[in-house]
């Protein structure tokens, strides 16, 4: 037997997690609630911090906590006193120009009367890193279609009804010249807004396709930043919209661009379904176990016909809008896929004539 494996046998359980936490990658802890100090930390630990035994305190770990995530820490803190467990809590910490981002799993243990918090955790600031540059590609891609969708074929689609506005207005003319000039721009105009339409039906089946990348986000915020465009447009668009919630700031663990994806979606097919003058609200609710959002229109409604199917893909379901945009019928059933995969339920109610509100449940 060599010493390495005597020593093994030798070594009593708890000196031999000792000695695997002492050389772990994994930040290990234990704090004492009534003293309110460490009582334990690994060599990882004081590696990540850099600071001294005697800079362990709360307030001084508080201190370095990034800005947007101390409200968020506090009160995951506040829940773990109170009995909520949880699992890999994620949150930024700052020391002079440098961010780094630790996974925590803390857990509250409670012996002979005496509380302590340990757990464990993680630095995945390089893997924060890969997703951000990975994101910001995404932002680059729907910065493209944002221009393809409002800048492109907003006037080529003017370009069209223009066209179709000549054709009466120079009907009494008779001049085979200038019908000829004006169904190649109705040609070529419609080509022009039905390649679009085909290259944004094909980027959304192919995101899908792509795993989630999922992260803390304050839904709350990104939602109003997804309304917002709308509520500018709303008198051009002549509808009535509404974005409320029941609290200011909401934490939810989704991939950022599928989800919003998702309620873009669902409010293009409000639009699409909502008669002018028409309003459309976006609501977000948090309660202690889930996240539910809506979003209601006062349209035409769905026919009870079709409420089985709807997520069906190449459902019975499509339908042109009311100004005639072209439905795939794939919209909805993508919608559905995407919402499992955050571990959330969708599901609709409607009346023919009197709206539809759809509503998407996601988990704590």
């Amino acid at each position: 037997m060599g010493i390495t494996a005597f020593r093994l046998v030798l070594m009593t359980p708890p000196a031999m997690l000792l000695s695997l936490a002492e050389r772990a990658n994994l930040l290990f802890f234990s704090f004492d609630l009534t003293s309110q100090r460490f009582t334990y930390q690994n060599a990882a630990f004081d590696h990540f911090f850099g600071l001294s035994g005697n800079q362990y305190q709360p307030d001084a770990l508080l201190a370095i906590v990034h800005s947007e995530d101390l409200q968020f820490i506090t009160s995951q803190y506040q829940s773990l006193l109170e009995g909520k467990t949880f699992h890999d809590v994620e949150c930024r910490f700052v020391r002079g120009n440098h961010e780094r981002w630790l996974r925590i799993n803390p857990f509250l243990s409670t012996t002979d009367g005496i509380d302590t918090i340990m757990g464990y955790a993680e630095d995945i600031t390089l893997y924060k890193l890969h997703s951000s540059t990975l994101n910001n590609h995404n932002n680059k891609k729907n910065s493209i279609l944002n221009i393809l969708t409002h800048d492109l074929a907003g006037p080529i689609g003017t370009i069209q009804n223009l066209a179709d506005l000549l054709t009466r207005e120079t009907a009494h003319l008779k001049n085979e010249r200038v019908n000829e000039y004006i169904g190649i721009a109705k040609k070529i105009s419609k080509n022009c807004i039905q390649l679009i339409r085909d290259f944004l039906d094909k980027e959304f089946l192919e995101s899908t396709g792509v795993r989630l990348l999922k992260r803390r986000v304050e839904l709350v915020g990104k939602i109003k930043n997804v309304t917002g465009d709308y509520l500018k447009m709303q008198k051009d668009l002549k509808m009535n919209f509404l974005c409320t919630a029941n609290k200011d700031i909401i934490y939810a663990e989704i991939d950022e661009d599928k989800f919003l994806q998702v309620i873009n979606n669902l409010i293009s097919n409000s639009l699409k379904f909502t008669p002018d003058g028409g309003t459309i609200t976006i609501n977000v609710e948090e309660s202690d176990d889930k996240i539910l959002v809506s979003i209601a229109d006062t349209g035409i409604g769905i026919p009870v016909k079709y409420h089985a199917t709807l997520f069906d893909k190449f459902s019975e379901a499509r339908r042109s809008g009311l100004h005639g945009e072209r439905s795939t019928g794939l919209g909805m059933s993508i919608i559905k896929t995407i919402v499992e995969w955050h571990g959330g339920k969708i599901w609709f109610n409607s009346e023919e004539n009197k709206g539809t509100t759809f509503y998407i449940r996601l988990p704590k």
